[in-house]
Parts: structure tokens; sequence; C-alpha cells
């Protein structure tokens, strides 16, 4: 099998890797994953989620289930409405961001209240703290209340496997939309040599309908080559308008 290096040191340092392995879907994504116990995380003596032993876990995989659009024209008289809307079903991205964001506490996931209607970054003698859901190692539900309000916290790379900053990367976009129109045939037998004249309004990537990766474009990932499913420091989606005149001779 082979195994594709070629990603930024926070990749590294995060321990996830792509894969080309044997028997395995290109675009495998590896690294640490939680520990389970009939389908819940095993929550450690110390109130935080327990880690794989490796991390060579399979957490991922970048290939969608389906890719597919939708496209349609409207017409009335000499004005038409078309779009185009883009939809990715499945995939899996790991978010760089997401592993040192909530670590830092950038994320408003790291603040709020509690299940006692405290702020959670106070100290547990303060009422602060949460419970992770989860059971502890003898299958029980979890009843540990842990501080979070130190460096990493309960919900950064610290304390969590790689796993953890693993999403959906679906997505459905307004891809396009052109408004037009076109000259009526009264007007163009005045305007010869002309045989008609069409003006556009054209805009695209103008609205992320619906995602699951928070705060970031689930399309803009590191490289469109061996190191897709890796998202870091993602500019926001260019939204670009653009006028276009058709001239018919």
């Amino acid at each position: 099998g082979v195994e594709i290096h070629e990603y930024a040191s926070g990749f590294l340092h995060a321990k996830v890797a792509v894969n080309a392995a044997l028997g395995q879907p290109y675009g495998t994504l590896r690294g640490s994953n939680f520990v389970y116990i009939d389908g819940q995380k095993v929550v450690g003596a110390n109130g935080f989620y327990v880690k794989s032993a490796t991390s060579n876990e399979v957490i991922g995989n970048i290939n969608p289930d389906w890719i597919g659009g939708i496209t349609n024209t409207f017409r009335y008289k000499n004005l038409s409405l078309s779009f185009l809307i883009d939809v990715r079903k499945g995939g899996d991205v790991f978010s760089l961001d997401m592993y040192y964001g909530l670590a830092t506490g950038l994320y408003p996931e790291t603040a709020g209240l509690n299940d006692k209607g405290n702020p959670v970054r106070n100290t547990v003698a303060d009422g602060g703290g949460i419970i992770l859901p989860g059971v502890t190692a003898d299958g029980k539900p979890n009843t540990i209340r842990r501080d979070i309000s130190g460096l990493f916290g309960a919900y950064g790379y610290f304390r969590n496997p790689s796993a953890a900053f693993v999403y959906d990367a679906s997505y459905v976009k307004l891809r396009e939309l052109t408004l037009s129109y076109s000259l009526p045939a009264d007007a163009m037998k005045k305007l010869r040599p002309f045989k008609g004249i069409s003006v556009s309004l054209v805009g695209r990537n103008l609205w992320i309908i619906h995602k699951n990766l928070p705060y970031a474009d689930p399309e803009e990932t590191t490289s469109s080559g061996n190191i897709q499913g890796l998202q870091t420091g993602a500019y926001p989606t260019v939204r670009s308008m653009g006028f276009n005149v058709n001239l018919k001779f």
C-alpha cells in the first residue's frame, strides 16, 4: 500500500494520514479513534475520552457517496432565470481548524452553560465543568465532572483522538444564478445588423444551502490532488458577480 504524507506539519502533529492502501479505498483517513463499549464512547478515570492505542485506525474516507446537480431555466416573455445547484453527499474531511480552535477556546462550543445552568468555564467548585457523554470502563454511564477551564479544555486535540475532528463533507450549494433579458423583436428591427441582443447578471457561489462542517466550506480543502480531505486555514468561498452582453449578428 501507499501512505500519502504530503501534508502540512499541523497534520503531522495531529497524526492524520490520507492513505491509498491495499484492500482499502483510495483516500482512507487514518488516525487515533475513540474506544467504544456497545457503541458508547469510553471515558477514562480522568473524565476525558479514552483514545485508541494506535494512530492507525480508519477514521474516515474522503470519497463521497455520490455527487450531482440540479439545473433549470424559467422564462417569462423576454426574461429568463436559470440556476445550478451542486450537491455532494457523503465523504469525510479532517478539520485542523477545529482541532486547534476547540483546544484554545476560539469556538462557541467551548463556552455556554452546563447541565447545572452554570458557565462551563467555571471551576467545578464554582458549579462549572462538564460531564462528557459516554460510559466508564465498566460500562456504566459516566458521572465524572471535569474542570475545563485550563488549556486544551475537554474539546481540543490534547484531550481527544483525531476522529473527534472528522466531519461529514456533504454540501448543497447554489453554484450559479443567471438573470437574462433579451431585447424584443420590434426593438431589434431598429438595431440592425444585430439579430439579437441580451444582457445578463451572473452570480457564482452565492449560497451554501446546507453543510455539516462548522465554520468552513467543506469544498475548501488543502488540495485537489492526493491530499484531499484535510482542511486547514480555509479562506471563505469567493462569491462572484458578473455582467454579460451577448450580441448576435
